[in-house]
């Protein structure tokens, strides 16, 4: 068995010495980044006239503010020139759709407003298909007109059409797949 020999670090002692006068010789060469105080006084009083800032002059109250103009917020008035025309076309061209003569004209206009998808046959039984609806013969259907609710009911659904009562009148309107009128 060997015994290995604690020598006495006199070697860590001697690397660490050398180190150290190394590091201190080397603090004693390094000077300082800043001036003396006496040729600094002239910097810092130059720095501290250019920093001072005056107070600003106050403003004419009549100038505007580009950045926020008083009008802004205002319309075109080209655009709230053809806004007023388009409601005006819109009134009188609703005023027009609204005017029913008659009671067949009424109906026919309210199943305008009634936008069929399809048709399908189930058990013998015609259905006719209004977005998730399914509405059979003899079915209730309210329709708005005129900003009046109508209720009419379905007497007859074909392959092409379904029919509308109202009233004791009776109207026919084809079923368009798709984009109707």
């Amino acid at each position: 068995m060997h015994r290995h020999r604690v020598r006495p670090p006199l070697l860590a002692a001697a690397v660490f010495a050398l180190l150290a006068c190394d590091l201190s010789a080397q603090a004693a060469r390094s000077r300082s980044d800043l001036l003396p105080p006496g040729r600094r006084a002239t910097s810092v009083e130059l720095a501290n006239r250019i920093a001072a800032s005056a107070a600003p002059s106050k403003l004419p109250a009549k100038v505007v503010n580009p950045f926020n103009p008083p009008s802004w917020d205002a319309p075109d008035p080209e655009e709230a020139r053809m806004a007023a025309d388009a409601a005006e076309a819109a009134r009188r061209a609703g005023l027009a759709a609204n005017r029913a003569t008659s009671p067949r004209e009424l109906l026919a206009a309210i199943a305008g407003e009634i936008r069929p998808t399809g048709m399908a046959v189930v058990g013998g039984e015609s259905i006719l298909l209004v977005g998730s609806r399914k509405l059979r013969v003899g079915d209730p259907v309210t329709a708005t007109f005129g900003g009046k609710p109508f209720t009419v009911h379905i007497t007859a659904i074909d392959r092409t059409s379904f029919t509308l009562r109202l009233n004791g009148e009776e109207y026919t309107r084809p079923i368009k797949s798709g984009n109707n009128p």
